[in-house]
């Protein structure tokens, strides 16, 4: 109902105010869109020239570069700025004529033009409009702000000019706010304060939706309609951002990483992903996804997103169908029926198991509670250890703030202790079999393996005590070292996260291990969405299509039992099932998977397909 709906508006919307043609309406000329994730890479600028180059018949690839993204303010701009921006447009300008010099014939020449439109008055001045030549071959709008550029352009004669080229068969492509605008339904951004950490959050999508009192708030009048596109896809952490779209919307999702472009014909197939990584395409249709938002962060559960990495390549997708392509060919969807979390179940006889995604910023959150509870309540004698940190003074506060967090809850003092070279091991071991509830925490997956091995009879004894019936609470990365296999990459630095979560999904760009296999079939990623691990759980598939993924949030954590497994805390639990996938690499190494199913869990959500 809802994508009807929306249907519903934008035809009204189109109908009531607006004499552009439709792409649909040109029959027999090609329409294309080359939305690019980010970046002014040789190699992406080249793809969209060489469409331009295809679609020149005269002996002159005419392309216009449009700077509507660049302005501070759609309304407004100094002298300065407006120089100061210009410049910078025409240096992009020379890249994109340099590109098409690079792929033109030979007897082919290149005019490529750069639009001086900044602010919205721009877009009527009849000398802007007059850059438009009968037999325009491409339009590349550049990257800065995509809500600046639809408040400058939209409903405006520079616009209509843009229509007109592109519906007869002129090829438009940009990169980062440049290509989200080649969607009608556009991706604003965020709300708020709200970033790539909020993305499953109800409302933290800023979404500019044609049909809606603002007839200025959407993407391009000629924009795709049946899809919504997505920039710096993986390097930012957005794919929540872009499910969230989805759901919200009804649309297919495509997702453009950094340095990669797409090239997507006749709104039907999308096909030639050139640059670094991969695109993502989401797809809520295949398997009818259902979802609602719910939890203490009113977050997306959802379940039976279908989701598809397609890299540089033989490797595509059919937008109509819904099916991806290899070397042309379409892949059809597999049978899910029966499909079933059977790894999740603890062996009978083990005490309750707690994985939690980092639990630092909420010690008396709901997953702590739980594990007090499950511990015996104010009975509960509790043992905290730290270990695998690159520094005893920060092992020391972590785990005296657990301690006192904790021990808030018990009447017993809570015992805690550094796991390390100088740590009693004799102590410790009676401290944990006196214990009927244990909290092992590590920040860091590079360490935590090392750090375990270092004190066998300490690992041992954890293992005995919860395998005896007691609570076990593995916290960040020690949760990820109980998993079959786990990635010991080292903790992603503010400097180092967006290049870590855009190498992630390169085969080359994650390490990954056996762990301790103290839960079978699982791979765990703590810090999910925060750290943005997705391309450390596409890798783990690709390794092992046998394994069940799970990413668990900060604040957030699953709970195992004998009967399965259960979701506690503020945020997400991402299970990732690559079981029906099939996989390959692209050209550039980046992972090629096809038919990995994504469901989401909020707090008190049983783990079930």
């Amino acid at each position: 109902m809802r994508k009807h709906w929306l249907n519903l508006c934008l035809v009204l919307f189109l109908t009531a105010g607006f004499n552009f043609q439709s792409v649909q309406a040109d029959a027999g000329i090609l329409h294309t869109y080359i939305p690019i994730g980010s970046d002014y890479r040789a190699d992406t600028l080249q793809r969209f020239t060489q469409a331009a180059v295809q679609h020149d018949t005269n002996g002159v690839v005419d392309v216009l570069v449009i700077p509507i993204t660049f302005a501070t303010d759609p309304f407004n701009i100094s002298n300065g700025e407006r120089q100061q921006n210009l410049t910078l447009a025409d240096t992009r300008r020379g890249q994109v004529e340099n590109a098409c010099n690079a792929v033109k014939r030979a007897n082919q020449s290149c005019r490529v033009i750069l639009a001086p439109v900044l602010v919205r008055s721009d877009a009527y001045l009849q000398s802007n409009l007059d850059l438009f030549v009968p037999e325009q071959d491409g339009m590349y709008i550049l990257g800065g702000d995509q809500t600046i550029a639809m408040q400058v352009v939209a409903n405006t004669p520079f616009e209509e000019r843009m229509a007109n080229a592109f519906n007869a068969g002129a090829v438009v492509s940009g990169n980062s706010a440049g290509a989200a605008v080649e969607s009608l339904n556009m991706i604003g951004g965020y709300t708020g304060n709200n970033g790539p950490e909020n993305g499953f959050q109800q409302g933290s999508v800023d979404l500019w939706l044609p049909g809606g009192s603002d007839p200025n708030r959407r993407g391009l009048i000629f924009g795709i309609t049946n899809t919504v596109f997505d920039q710096h896809e993986f390097q930012r952490g957005r794919i929540a951002r872009l499910i969230n779209t989805s759901f919200t919307t009804g649309l297919l999702g495509i997702g453009a990483d950094a340095g990669t472009a797409t090239a997507i014909t006749d709104e039907s197939t999308l096909t030639d992903v050139t640059g670094a990584t991969a695109a993502i395409v989401i797809d809520l249709q295949t398997y009818n996804a259902t979802g609602h938002f719910a939890g203490p962060t009113n977050s997306l559960a959802i379940h039976g997103v279908t989701t598809h990495l397609i890299p540089p390549g033989g490797f595509g997708y059919d937008i109509t169908h819904h099916r991806p392509l290899v070397d042309g060919k379409p892949l059809p969807a597999p049978t899910i029926t029966g499909r079933s979390f059977d790894a999740l179940h603890l062996p009978s006889g083990y005490g309750p198991l707690i994985l939690a995604g980092d639990v630092r910023s909420d010690l008396s959150g709901s997953a702590t509670q739980r594990f007090v509870a499950l511990s015996g309540g104010t009975n509960a004698r509790l043992v905290i250890l730290t270990l695998g940190y690159a520094r005893n003074t920060d092992a020391q506060a972590d785990a005296k703030a657990l301690a006192t967090a904790l021990g808030s809850q018990v009447t017993n003092p809570v015992q805690w202790f550094v796991v390390d070279s100088k740590a009693n091991q004799t102590t410790v071991q009676n401290a944990i079999a006196n214990a009927t509830g244990v909290l092992v925490t590590a920040p860091d997956q590079s360490l935590v393996l090392n750090a375990l091995a270092s004190v066998p009879n300490i690992t041992s004894a954890i293992r005995n005590r919860w395998a005896s019936g007691k609570v076990l609470l593995a916290d960040n990365a020690a949760a990820a070292a109980l998993g079959q296999a786990t990635s010991v990459d080292p903790t992603p630095t503010s400097a180092s996260l967006e290049g870590d979560s855009s190498g992630d999904f390169l085969f080359s760009g994650v390490t990954i291990q056996p762990g301790l296999s103290w839960i079978p079939g699982v791979a765990v990623e703590p810090r999910m969405v925060m750290d943005r691990h997705w391309g450390r759980v596409y890798n783990h598939l690709y390794r092992n299509h046998a394994l069940l993924g799970l990413g668990v949030d900060v604040n957030t954590a699953l709970e195992f039992t004998a009967t399965g497994a259960k979701v506690w805390g503020k945020n997400t639990v991402v299970l990732f099932d690559g079981r029906y996938a099939t996989s390959a690499l692209g050209t550039n190494g980046a992972l090629s998977e096809r038919y990995v199913l994504l469901d989401t869990y909020v707090e008190r959500d049983s783990i079930v397909p």
